[in-house]
């Protein structure tokens, strides 16, 4: 099914929000036909896996290059991104992977979504100019929903997850 805008059927993970500078996250489920072997091919870096693909991480800065990824691990740039995870920023992060030094579970993204202080709130309430038809379902993140699946499936996965944690709290 074709995508009627970016945000269409997307996963995003909201790793922070400000209300000076915003809100941002990272669309999880838009693999892109970039792999991470071709990127760092670029940077000259010899990246053993050929397949692993680099993600459309958002609209907004689409040549910034972050790996969303598990809290045991670091490289050179790395920051928080919400209690278990971290996020880091650099080609140093490429050469370690390739040297067998990764985290549990990573995921490569190029670019971010973005949202001026006080929109993502108007969106998730449906408050004007927003309506329930461009709504939000939110949920806790999970390893699963943040790196075990891609595209529909990582939907459906959100999805079941935002229900469960829903009805849970109903409880």
């Amino acid at each position: 099914m074709p995508r009627t805008d970016f945000f269409s059927r997307t996963v995003v993970y909201v790793y922070a929000d400000n209300h000076t500078e915003g809100t941002k996250g990272i669309v999880l489920n838009m693999p892109s036909v970039l792999t991470i072997h071709e990127l760092c091919q670029q940077r000259d870096i010899e990246f053993r896996d050929q397949e692993t693909r680099v993600y459309q991480g958002g609209p907004v800065a689409g040549d910034a290059v972050i790996m969303l990824h598990t809290d045991e691990w670091q490289s050179a740039n790395t920051t928080t991104a919400g209690a278990r995870y971290r996020m880091s920023s650099d080609y140093l992060m490429f050469e370690k992977i390739a040297n067998f030094d990764e985290p549990a579970y990573w995921r490569v993204f190029a670019g971010i979504a973005s949202w001026a202080p006080g929109q993502l709130d108007m969106e998730l309430n449906a408050d004007f100019p927003y309506t329930q038809k461009n709504s939000w379902l939110t949920a806790e993140a999970t390893d699963d929903i943040l790196f075990a699946a891609e595209g529909y499936e990582q939907w459906d996965l959100a999805i079941e997850l935002a229900s469960k944690q829903l009805f849970d709290n109903l409880l």
